[in-house]
Formats: structure tokens, C-alpha cells, sequence
């Protein structure tokens, strides 16, 4: 685990560094050009960094041990800092659409050169390469904190080609889409928000993770197991809790009947090493008590 969070850590610490470069490009040129589409692009950027800080503060309570107030660990604080990342997004939206209709009510023609195309270009490059990285990285490590990540990169990559699509029509001469452009960059950030609170809030309500045919067709292949019921998965993809009651006949004695749960707990834990504990419940048939 301890490994598994230290791979993690160096994700988002090497991502920071790229989305604060990128972040700082874009802002610079956004004040220096007057293009909305790119300063608003440019926020959605350092949100991108933010939500590394966060992602890494959230992973250094995450990686706390079980301890007598939280016997089934920290790891939720890694999920909270992924639904903390949705309420970035919110505010951004927020200032985002405020910009956009300041300029469309208020008037402007940002100043277009070659140079903005150039740092859009670059940017959008470093974007592509930060969401193969990321991703790559969040489905090996089975991190919904990495993968939360990556889909705010992968929003990033759309507002920029929204940009550039809105910095060409302005070079046409028609600057009102620059305002508009943003507007389109609100719709995109609004709705990778809404795919991370999702996800987040199917981890903090409980929501089942593992299939149950699934876990009943490993639990089924164990010698002297007749049936199992009252199967629950709690957790995320990659640490999941796992309880269920096992049937064994009547006339197992209980050290036997011990023995067995034992092997269905490691045998569904060899099968899904996700599962970071599971709770066996050994009792006979029903209509045989």
C-alpha cells in the first residue's frame, strides 16, 4: 500500500509541474491579449494544479493506517479530495461565464497574433501527453483520485481546441465568438464536474462495486460450499470491503467449517486483490438449522 501510494504521489507531482507551466502560459497571454476564451482556458489550467495539491494532501491522510477511530482505514480521504476537485470546477464555471458575458455585454476585440496559436498549440500538445500519462497511470495504480485527474486534463484538451477554434474566428474578424468560445469552455468544465461528483459520490454512499455472479461463482468452487447469500461490496474500484454469508452442511464440525471460510476469503482475495478485507459468515442451508 505504502508503495502503491508513493507511485501515486509522483503522478501527481510530476503532472503539477506540467499543468503549472501550462497554467502560466496561458494566463500571461490571455491578460496580455485580451482573448477571454484563453485567460478562462487558462483558469480551467491552474484548476488542474490545484486539484494536484489537493490530490496529494488527500493521499497523505489517505495512506494513514486503520487506526481505533477509523477501523477501516483513511482511504476515503483519497475520495474526498477527488469530490474536492468538482467544487474547484464549480467555481471556475462560475467565473468563467462571468467573464464571458462582461465581454459580451460590455465589448472588446482581443488582441490575436501568431504567438497565441503557438502557445495554444503547445499547451493543448503537453495537455494530450499529461491524459495518456495519467490515465496509463490511474487504471495500473486502480486510483479514482488519478483517474479524476486525468478526466479534468481530458476536459482541458476540449476547452483548448474550443479556444483555438474562437481565436480563428476572431482572426476572421468576427471577436464575438471569443466570449462565446468561453461560454462552450463552461459547458465542458461543467461537465467533467459532473462525471467526477458522480463517481465520488458512488464510493461515499456505499454503492456496490463488485458484481455479485462474480464473487458467488468464485465462492461456489470451494469444496463443501453449497451455496452463499447476502453478498455486499462497499469502497472503490481498488479498495473494496467485502462481506457475505457462505452455507456449509450441518454435520461440519465448526473447526472445519472455520477452515473453510478461511479458504474462500483468500481465494476470492488471490482472485480480486482489490479487496482490501472481507467478512465470511459460515452458517447451514436454509431449512437446515
Amino acid at each position: 500500500m505504502d508503495d502503491r501510494h508513493d507511485a501515486i504521489a509522483r503522478v501527481l507531482v510530476r503532472v503539477l509541474y506540467l499543468n503549472l507551466a501550462v497554467a502560466g502560459a496561458k494566463l500571461l497571454f490571455g491578460y496580455a491579449t485580451g482573448a477571454i476564451s484563453i485567460l478562462s482556458d487558462g483558469f480551467h489550467s491552474l484548476t488542474d494544479g490545484a486539484s494536484n495539491v489537493m490530490g496529494l494532501v488527500g493521499l497523505r491522510a489517505a495512506r494513514k493506517p486503520p487506526d481505533e477511530d477509523h477501523p477501516y482505514g483513511h482511504r476515503k480521504y483519497e475520495t474526498l479530495a477527488a469530490a474536492g476537485i468538482f467544487i474547484l470546477l464549480l467555481f471556475v464555471v462560475i467565473e468563467v461565464v462571468r467573464a464571458a458575458f462582461q465581454r459580451l455585454t460590455g465589448g472588446g476585440t482581443p488582441d490575436i497574433s501568431i504567438a497565441s496559436f503557438l502557445v495554444m498549440l503547445t499547451t493543448l500538445a503537453i495537455n494530450l501527453l499529461v491524459v495518456r500519462y495519467e490515465t496509463a497511470q490511474g487504471r495500473a495504480l486502480r486510483s479514482e483520485l488519478v483517474l479524476a485527474d486525468a478526466a479534468h486534463t481530458r476536459s482541458d484538451v476540449l476547452t483548448s481546441c474550443a479556444v483555438l477554434v474562437s481565436l480563428a474566428a476572431g482572426w476572421a474578424g468576427y471577436p464575438i465568438l471569443d466570449p462565446i468560445g468561453a461560454l462552450v469552455i463552461a459547458v465542458f468544465i461543467a461537465h467533467t464536474g459532473i462525471e467526477i461528483a458522480r463517481d465520488t459520490s458512488r464510493i461515499l454512499s456505499d454503492r456496490a462495486v463488485m458484481d455479485e455472479n462474480d464473487i458467488r461463482g468464485v465462492v461456489m468452487g470451494v469444496p463443501d460450499v453449497v451455496g452463499c447469500h447476502r453478498i455486499r461490496t462497499r469502497g472503490s474500484r481498488d479498495h473494496t470491503f467485502l462481506d457475505l454469508h457462505v452455507w456449509v452442511g450441518g454435520d461440519i464440525a465448526l473447526h472445519e467449517a472455520h477452515r473453510i471460510s478461511h479458504v474462500v476469503k483468500d481465494r476470492l482475495m488471490q482472485k480480486y486483490p482489490q479487496i482490501a478485507d472481507a467478512v465470511i459468515h459460515i452458517e447451514p442451508p436454509p431449512g437446515k438449522v
